[in-house]
């Protein structure tokens, strides 16, 4: 059933405009930090905004060509109105290229409901209470937009589906690197849910999870870690690793373990869990402690018995750039063996790393 989850994701377009003419409204999501739970509880389809890598969309974002792919990209797919079956989008900030982006599609007027998400860097007690706040505010005008109030019992509710999903990954990634799932596939299964209602991904996950059992191993290949910000760059490296006989068995996407495997509280109050939950739990570039999120990688690599790390940095990244720079220290100081890749999503570009991967793959032999 792998090939569902790829299916789904490949028509992810499709789905949502069904789903949208099926009388539900959807609002996209820029960063994980941005909380679906929120937008599921006001009765709307929370989606993840993800990379095309037609170039086309980059030049027609009309931003500066110094500035990092994503929000080049993801400007220029909302001028060209691929996403035309949404109805507004909330964007977290971690850096202020996408900061100030946002200002830009509210200037050009790029969808008719945009919403700042003002998620403040530190968990103290007066943070908590100002981001209880800003969730209750952007509440207010989810409920305008969607015509349904968000009580605390649907918080709850959202909030429990957002934690089974959680479940079911770690489960899903622990299950992984014995079960003989690709590196490909398993990043089908998890792209899949940043577009799917989260009640459809849960079942297709149980379905999965269910199905896995000990297989075969990687048949002495070499096996690495992958961390990496763009799913169309990651699936290159898988693909260019394979060729060199090694096997990405865990991966570190920002989508998965960097924002999926928080489990959120379900008791007390739930703005206060939801406020919680987000800050300085969620591995963001810049507002997470970096040794904690050297630890991570570090135990996941082990975890996984990786004999390396791959750390695949979009060019003019500036906040994965400088996350790197500090893991870097850690890494060095532990003895992980790790290569640092930094390219643009461009066929061109992601070609000229296939020496360094090869070097990399035949220095762990």
């Amino acid at each position: 059933m792998i090939s569902e989850f790829k299916e789904r994701f490949d028509k992810r377009h499709d789905i949502c405009r069904e789903i949208k003419q099926g009388g539900k409204k959807i609002m996209a999501c820029f960063y994980g930090l941005v909380p679906k739970e929120l937008v599921q509880a006001a009765g709307m389809l929370p989606i993840q905004l993800i990379e095309n890598r037609d170039p086309k969309f980059d030049e027609g974002s009309k931003l500066l060509p110094y500035l990092c792919g994503m929000s080049k990209n993801l400007t220029g797919q909302l001028y060209s109105k691929i996403y035309d079956y949404l109805d507004g989008a909330m964007v977290a900030t971690v850096c202020d290229t996408n900061r100030h982006v946002f200002d830009i599609w509210q200037y050009n007027n790029i969808l008719p409901n945009l919403f700042l998400v003002r998620t403040p860097s530190t968990n103290a007690a007066v943070a908590v209470d100002y981001y209880k706040e800003e969730l209750k505010r952007l509440a207010g005008e989810l409920e305008k937009l969607s015509g349904r109030k968000i009580t605390d019992e649907a918080l709850l509710e959202s909030i429990a589906l957002f934690n089974e999903n959680r479940a079911q990954f770690k489960q899903f990634y622990d299950l992984r690197p014995k079960s003989g799932v690709s590196a490909e596939d398993a990043l089908y299964v998890f792209a899949s849910g940043l577009t799917l209602p989260v009640e459809e991904h849960n079942e297709m996950l149980k379905r999965l999870n269910a199905s896995l059992s000990p297989r075969k191993g990687t048949n002495g290949q070499t096996r690495l870690m992958l961390s990496a910000v763009n799913l169309n760059m990651a699936l290159d490296i898988i693909k260019m690793a394979a060729k060199y006989d090694a096997a990405i068995v865990t991966d570190d996407f920002i989508h998965n373990s960097r924002y999926g495997l928080n489990t959120i509280a379900t008791d007390g109050d739930p703005w206060e869990a939801l406020a919680r939950g987000y800050l300085r739990t969620i591995p963001a570039p810049g507002i997470y402690p970096f040794e904690d999120r050297a630890a991570y990688i570090r135990d996941t690599i082990k975890e996984a018995k990786a004999d390396g790390m791959i750390y695949l940095v979009q060019l003019y990244c500036d906040a994965f750039a400088i996350e790197y720079a500090i893991l870097k220290e850690r890494f060095d100081a532990w003895n992980i063996n790790y290569l640092k890749l930094e390219a643009e999503d461009t066929p061109s570009s992601i070609e000229q790393l296939n020496v360094r991967v090869q070097s990399f793959v035949e220095s762990l032999v």
